[in-house]
């Protein structure tokens, strides 16, 4: 008997679209593709985990670039504020690494969970393609992308000039360094001071220096002294004191004095006069910069620099397209995913490596600056072609017909 005439006339063939959440629109339910109700479903679902690997990749690339500066502020003397004033200025080069790894592996966590509660495989069966799941995502890499361009073209620079800026400021704060007493501390290179005792209005008593930045170096110890200002910079006038000099032929000069004026304005480098390192800068500066522009650095560096800034955010849309088609491509599976999320791993770490490489090939030789754009491009591309590919496999795959 045929099936057909078993069925009522009155019964109409269940449609999967029905099960999907569009809450009865009957255009989202003809495309699923591009149900918006499906799109702010996946968004929302990706905005907690990149959330979460936000907090926790910051803090551990904030630590590991803070480590840097703890150093400066320690010898310098400086307060906790200070060190809190650093790792604020620090925090526009983090997100520019953060971001992207963020938005990688909110989608691989998102894509792999619906998979497995089986909310991708009602889609599909209500009709949407590979290249329509990947829409929500292409629009939430996009929207990270922008966000980290802003980020990569104008924070970044200008957190950069303030952080150098405030550093050379740290170090040259000699007069800072001498109000700490009963520490050893090295404002300058080649300079150490300690005070023993603050007596304030720029008084000190026991006060040590050792200057070695010629050979051994010289020791001054003097019984009080009085910080000064003078043409070239402070002056830190020693009284009552001696200077000790390592010879050549290993003997020990001692000088004694009643008073000894020591120039502390040598160590110490204004900002104007300092140079204007390439991640200061933006990147209409960096990509044709000029010889007055250089200040001394290589050309390189600057186009490797400028062209970094533009294509660093491109990770941030690449990145989850790659970790949907390593799910995605290969259609639904009984036997589990890890494989799939160690090859999707292993793809976006190798196109994020594979642009630090070109970045420094680029140092080397600036006019190889186009392949820095071509792992995001091409792993874009790539990912949508798989995504587009196993859609097709899908649907030329003929059904199969049960035997009566």
């Amino acid at each position: 008997m045929d099936d057909r005439s078993a069925r009522p006339h009155d019964q109409k063939p269940s449609n999967p679209a029905e099960d999907l959440p569009h809450g009865g629109d009957v255009r989202a339910d003809a495309r699923p593709g591009r149900s918006p109700r499906i799109t702010r479903y996946v968004l929302r679902e990706l905005f907690r985990p990149f959330v979460f690997f936000i907090v926790v990749l910051t803090g551990v690339i904030w630590l590991a670039q803070s480590l840097r500066v703890v150093d400066t502020v320690v010898a310098s003397g400086q307060a906790a504020v200070v060190f809190l004033e650093f790792s604020v200025l620090l925090m526009p080069r983090v997100m520019g690494l953060v971001l992207p790894l963020a938005a990688f592996g909110a989608a691989l966590y998102t894509i792999n969970r619906l998979f497995a509660e089986s909310e991708i495989v009602a889609m599909i069966a209500a009709g949407m393609s590979g290249l329509a799941l990947a829409r929500p995502i292409a629009l939430f890499g996009g929207t990270v992308a922008a966000i980290a361009a802003v980020s990569s073209l104008w924070l970044e620079p200008n957190a950069s000039t303030a952080f150098r800026d405030r550093l050379s400021d740290i170090r040259n704060d000699i007069a800072g360094a001498l109000i700490v007493e009963g520490r050893f501390l090295h404002p300058a290179e080649g300079l150490t001071i300690f005070v023993r005792r603050n007596l304030g209005d720029d008084g000190m008593r026991g006060v040590f220096v050792h200057d070695r930045r010629d050979g051994d170096g010289v020791t001054y110890t003097a019984r009080e002294a009085v910080l000064t200002a003078g043409e070239d910079g402070p002056r830190l006038v020693m009284l009552d004191g001696a200077a000790q000099r390592v010879e050549p032929g290993g003997g020990l000069s001692l000088l004694r004095f009643q008073s000894l004026v020591y120039d502390l304005g040598r160590f110490i480098d204004t900002a104007r006069d300092r140079r204007r390192a390439p991640s200061e800068r933006y990147f209409f500066e960096l990509v044709a910069p000029t010889d007055e522009q250089l200040e001394g650095f290589a050309r390189g560096r600057f186009v490797a620099e400028g062209h970094e800034q533009l294509s660093a955010p491109l990770y941030a849309l690449t990145l989850p397209l790659v970790a949907t088609a390593g799910i995605l491509g290969a259609g639904f599976s009984r036997r589990g995913y890890g494989p799939r999320i160690a090859a999707a791993l292993a793809a976006g770490a190798g196109l994020r490596l594979l642009g630090f490489l070109l970045k420094s090939a680029t140092t080397a030789n600036p006019a190889l600056w186009p392949l820095m754009y071509a792992p995001p491009v091409l792993g874009a591309l790539a990912a949508l072609w798989v995504l587009d590919r196993g859609a097709l496999l899908r649907r030329r795959r003929p059904p199969k017909i049960a035997e009566v």
